[in-house]
């Protein structure tokens, strides 16, 4: 704890502060905008089983009962576990996934996750958020 009352904890590499005793603090925010499910990772995240969790939880609570796309940006994201890749996979409810990433591990962590894992909804990798947004609103599996 700092001397201000703030929690401090280490996080895949980044140090996260709360403000409120015992508050879980994730390495992502989720939100609907206009029929499609953001998600953006905080800046150099390792995602870990718990986290994907975290997120699918998260999903199925503001998707309600809609199957809508899902944008996802990496954001410098650094690593994902096996287990992570493999939930996200077989248990998001979604009609399709654009992963936005500007680097070249970007492409990597989707080319993998697209190739390895095979999800049953469609995915794409993109360089910006503009040409994923047109390709998840128009294309059949926009909701």
């Amino acid at each position: 704890m700092r001397d201000d009352g703030q929690i401090t904890s280490i996080k895949g590499g980044r140090t996260m502060i709360s403000k409120q005793p015992h508050e879980t603090v994730e390495a992502f925010t989720a939100t609907m905008r206009d029929g499609v499910l953001w998600i953006e990772w905080l800046d150099g995240t390792s995602v870990a089983d718990a986290d994907a969790v975290s997120l699918i939880e998260r999903a199925d609570t503001i998707s309600g009962d809609v199957c809508p796309p899902m944008l996802v940006e990496l954001n410098g994201m650094v690593t994902l576990t096996r287990n992570a890749l493999l939930r996200f996979a077989k248990n998001l409810n979604i009609a399709a996934m654009a992963i936005v990433g500007p680097s070249a591990v970007d492409k990597a962590i989707a080319d993998f996750f697209t190739e390895v894992h095979d999800p049953p909804y469609p995915t794409r990798y993109f360089q910006h958020q503009d040409n994923a947004l047109r390709w998840l609103t128009g294309c059949p599996h926009a909701s």
